[in-house]
């Protein structure tokens, strides 16, 4: 039986809608690489099932099938075709993120979530997504035009709209994100240097504009200092109350300031602002060359490191694994971010190009945060790691980039010089 296939008229290109053949020509460096990612997420999680929640692991492993049939269909689909639906796309997750504002589900003091009922979504997460596939469109369509100032704002207007209703929820993190791709794949669509040079001079003024907002700070007066427990928390309780009802618009709420000060502070308060990164490090150290072995984290299995199933899954990789087990990690990392910017290279249509740069910065930059928090290089801003945190949303976006990625190098041939 022939397979039906519709025909569409995207980008002066006739494209197929949907052909299953295209399973046939997948590079398979890339699932090699995605599986052995995924297995490492699963053992280690497994590990950190065993001192939490067991549905911790059988979940991910759900959420790893869910998004691979996701990634299988995308493959399936020219990567046109969904470039043509950007702004139908970018539209929805606008209004999305604007629903979390008036009817968000709160964990951890954020309004990041949406109860569809069965189950609930992030859309701070699908807004990465989103993003790449509009600033593809967009930057695709203008070609050269891009070397022009008022186009090249233009996308920043485009990027800041999903930016700032996500630091609304509030969610610096994921907002963070969203900045590199900007700036990546401005400079893979050939925009001015100089347009480019005067961006990083502006994101540079943002340090004078942080060190204002924490000059003065002080969580630990010396009456918090000479409390105990529980007067602490009563004096930490007034001080948050007092700075969020004197907190301007522009000013960077008390728990940004608490992970900023736990930074450049770790070791002033360990049992609070820096308790995070401080444990972190421990779990980290205590690895070694070649880790305390598999379920032997006594960091996890004692309690003392935080969110280790999540944002800070790879120190219990490393406390169990050790330097090597990490090492492999990266390794493993790199050549899977690599192997996408080949694709991005070896791509003669911009579009496809543009993708596939916005999918391994957003990646790149979770995998480079994640670990640089682990190990106290940055501060604390909830970035989950790709293929190994837990988490529905973020497997979900992390498989469709996958999906995106495979898509991209199969389709050369489609192209005549």
């Amino acid at each position: 039986m022939a397979l039906t296939t519709t025909s569409f008229d995207v980008h002066d290109t006739t494209l197929r809608a949907f052909n299953i053949r295209n399973l046939k020509r997948i590079d398979w460096l890339m699932p090699i690489l995605v599986l052995c990612l995924a297995a490492i997420g699963w053992a280690t999680l497994y590990s950190a099932s065993n001192t939490s929640n067991p549905l911790f692991f059988k979940r991910q492993i759900l959420f790893f099938c869910a998004g691979l049939f996701v990634a299988l269909i995308i493959i399936c689909v020219d990567y046109r075709l969904f470039v043509s639906l950007a702004p139908l796309m970018y539209a929805v997750v606008v209004l999305m993120l604007v629903g979390v504002l008036f009817a968000g589900e709160e964990r951890k003091g954020s309004e990041r979530w949406l109860n569809l009922g069965l189950f609930s979504v992030q859309p701070s997460e699908f807004s990465k997504l989103a993003l790449i596939y509009m600033l593809a469109w967009y930057l695709g369509g203008l070609g050269n035009r891009i070397r022009k100032l008022h186009w090249f704002l233009l996308t920043f207007v485009i990027a800041g709209i999903p930016m700032v209703l996500i630091l609304k929820q509030p969610n610096l993190g994921t907002a963070l994100t969203l900045a590199p791709v900007v700036v990546i794949m401005l400079f893979a669509a050939g925009c001015r240097v100089w347009h480019m040079a005067a961006l990083l001079i502006a994101a540079i003024s943002i340090v004078p504009f942080v060190w204002f907002e924490m000059k003065g700070f002080e969580p630990s007066p010396p009456e918090y200092v000479a409390a105990n427990y529980y007067g602490k928390l009563k004096i930490r309780d007034a001080l948050r109350e007092q700075h969020e009802a004197n907190r301007k618009p522009y000013d960077l709420h008390w728990h940004q300031k608490m992970r900023i000060y736990g930074y450049l502070h770790p070791e002033s308060d360990k049992k609070e602002s820096g308790w995070q990164t401080y444990q972190s490090m421990i779990a980290v150290g205590s690895g070694g060359l070649s880790g305390k072995g598999f379920l032997n984290s006594t960091q996890t299995r004692l309690k003392y490191l935080p969110e280790y199933h999540t944002d800070f899954i790879f120190s219990l990789l490393a406390e169990e694994r050790g330097f090597i087990g990490a090492a492999m990690v990266i390794a493993l990392f790199t050549a899977f971010l690599l192997r996408g910017l080949s694709f991005a290279l070896d791509c003669p249509d911009m579009t496809g190009t543009l993708l596939a740069v916005g999918v391994v910065t957003i990646l790149g930059f979770h995998v480079f945060i994640n670990m640089g928090i682990t190990v106290g290089l940055l501060p604390v801003t909830g970035i989950p790691l790709p293929f190994l945190s837990y988490g529905g949303s973020f497997y979900s976006t992390t498989m469709v980039c996958v999906g995106i990625l495979m898509n991209i190098p199969m389709r050369r041939k489609m192209f005549v010089y």
